[in-house]
């Protein structure tokens, strides 16, 4: 283990060159819970990525920062490695289509936000892919969880 995070902080100084820093944080199980990437401005450090780790060890989230605010590709992952959600950020706020899965990988919502603001469809689907009518009688699933099932028999 001890020779995996060398390796990762030498992988990590070439990648970002030696004017950044790597902050760890640990759980108190002794696990990392948290990684943080910081350039040398002539501001000072300046917080530049992040990636964060559930309690049991696996990556729960990693995305970017400029100038100490969320900027650019963001993904979470569920406890099992499973993907959770992915979006984008701009300048602080979600920005163009961001998904969430449930943590079988069934895909949950689908939403676009035009800075900040919910702009378009949001869909969502059903976890286990199974609907039922009105009256409970089993049906095929339309396109989002609140579609009537007769339309789509």
């Amino acid at each position: 283990m001890k020779n995996i995070l060398i390796l990762i902080n030498l992988i990590i100084s070439i990648s970002y060159g030696n004017d950044t820093s790597k902050v760890v944080q640990t759980h108190n199980n002794g696990k990392i819970s948290m990684v943080s990437y910081y350039q040398d401005t002539e501001k000072g450090l300046e917080l530049i990525k992040q990636e964060a780790f559930h309690f049991s060890g696996p990556k729960s989230m990693i995305g970017n920062f400029t100038d100490g605010i969320r900027n650019g590709d963001w993904t979470y992952w569920h406890e099992n490695g499973m993907k959770r959600l992915k979006g984008t950020y701009l300048n602080g706020f979600k920005d163009g289509l961001w998904t969430r899965w449930y943590g079988n990988g069934v895909i949950a919502t689908k939403y676009i936000y035009d800075n900040t603001a919910l702009n378009g469809k949001i869909t969502e689907w059903h976890i286990d892919k199974e609907c039922w009518d009105k009256k409970g009688n089993e049906c095929e699933c339309g396109p989002s969880w609140w579609d009537d099932c007769e339309e789509h028999q």
